[in-house]
């Protein structure tokens, strides 16, 4: 069934526009939020599920996941210790389907030696993930401003794991 409304003035008609504009507005920021909820919860892969990608066989190489509205990547790129401590260094880029449009996550997860996650960084950009580790150290590639030329950081963990995740210098998350 369909209904027509006639409106006559310009000053109804700005009225409804704008009750139209502020429900679809109030509408999409339902939508939005509970994507983001939904996202958490169905796109997030179980901690325990990171384990299956520390192996010698898989390091340095790209695994990639999907499903019907996402897409990760997860690159094993080796240990470190700390403290005698064995952890595990994981990379993960997602992309998640949101609605209308795509958003990515670029996270670090640092897994113990029973292979549980321990400690997660989320970074800005995928540019930014560390590209190895070395000497107990992950080494992440940055473009200099000054030089404008791509240099290599070198995030060494020495005496615990840090709080904030440094990727260039004067840049931590």
């Amino acid at each position: 069934m369909k209904v027509t409304t006639f409106i006559r003035n310009k000053k109804d008609r700005m009225r409804l526009i704008i009750k139209h504009l502020i429900l679809f507005f109030i509408l999409s920021m339902n939508c939005m939020s509970s994507e983001d909820i939904v996202s958490e919860n169905k796109y997030k892969i179980e901690q325990y599920e990171y384990s299956k990608y520390v192996s010698l066989k898989l390091k340095t190489k790209i695994q990639k996941v999907t499903g019907n509205d996402f897409e990760e990547n997860i690159v094993y790129l080796g240990d470190i210790r700390v403290n005698g401590q064995l952890y595990y260094i994981l990379t993960s880029f997602k992309v998640v389907q949101t609605a209308i449009i795509k958003h990515g996550h670029s996270e670090i997860y640092i897994l113990n030696s029973k292979k549980k996650t321990v400690k997660q960084y989320n970074l800005g950009l995928p540019e930014e993930l560390p590209f190895k580790v070395e000497n107990n150290s992950l080494c992440f590639y940055y473009k200099d401003i000054k030089t404008n030329q791509t240099k290599t950081f070198i995030n060494k963990i020495e005496k615990e794991l840090p709080e904030l995740m440094c990727v260039e210098p004067d840049n931590c998350y």
